[in-house]
């Protein structure tokens, strides 16, 4: 018996459409030239920094010598340039208290500094700002007039805290604040403009300032030209010292001290 055999067609590959083969190749294209772009950006002579622009309000630093040192550590191009080295660098300045770095497409950087601005010197050689940060610079570039102060490390906010409230009060009664000492023994002294020292101590230091300022109403204006020394540390009274070389037109009063 003969069986027939029945044979089915076999369909033939469908081709790709042209648009699907542009496409294609597009797609091969771009990801080829990312990948060439990222190749070449990699290289750190691609897209140079050629120019860099200092921006702030300077008093005691030099624009064009803080150029030169961003420029010293650019060692990228646009993409490479590492600005957190750069803001390190420039903040071992002691006249930098921030500095902030942008790019600029497609070869700049834009560096904007903030200026320390001092308020007060901090021992022999640093200065304090308003923070009560302290910073060092160069001895020739410390401004002067600046009132001079003391204590441990630690103590910077508390110091000038005590600074800004005293020099206040005694400018209400005529008399300026030179400089604040906090001894190691947590002791306070005063010395004002005209040379004069104020022993406050370690306690009650608000209550025994205020005596002062009713003493010197009451009367210690008069002799202030010959006291060299006022000595707070006592419980309800204060004594006075002469000065050593007093002035030669100073009235011909004895000093005069209270221990209660």
């Amino acid at each position: 018996m003969n069986q027939a055999v029945i044979k089915t067609p076999v369909a033939a590959p469908a081709m790709p459409s042209p648009a699907m083969v542009v496409f294609l190749f597009m797609l091969l294209a771009t990801l080829a030239g990312i990948g060439w772009a990222i190749y070449e950006l990699r290289d750190p002579t691609a897209l140079p920094i050629r120019r860099v622009q200092i921006e702030g309000e300077f008093r005691h630093l030099d624009p064009e010598r803080l150029q030169r040192v961003v420029v010293g550590v650019v060692d990228a191009g646009f993409f490479g340039v590492d600005v957190a080295r750069i803001r390190e660098r420039l903040l071992e300045e002691p006249w930098i208290r921030d500095a902030t770095i942008r790019r600029v497409w497609p070869e700049a950087l834009r560096v904007s500094i903030v200026e320390q601005v001092p308020v007060a010197r901090w021992g022999d050689f640093a200065l304090l700002n308003a923070a009560g940060d302290i910073f060092a610079p160069d001895e020739a570039s410390i401004p002067e007039g600046l009132a001079r102060l003391h204590g441990p490390l630690g103590t910077e906010d508390d110091v000038l805290e005590h600074y800004h409230r005293w020099v206040r009060r005694l400018a209400a009664i005529g008399l300026s604040l030179a400089e604040v000492r906090l001894s190691a023994r947590l002791a306070w002294t005063l010395i004002l403009a005209d040379g004069k020292e104020v022993e406050l101590g370690r306690r009650d230091l608000e209550q025994r300032l205020a005596r002062l300022l009713l003493a010197y109403d009451a009367g210690l204006r008069d002799v202030w030209e010959r006291i060299g020394r006022v000595d707070l540390r006592y419980t309800n009274g204060l004594a006075v010292s002469e000065a050593a070389t007093p002035p030669e037109d100073a009235p011909a009063t004895a000093p005069s001290g209270t221990n209660r």
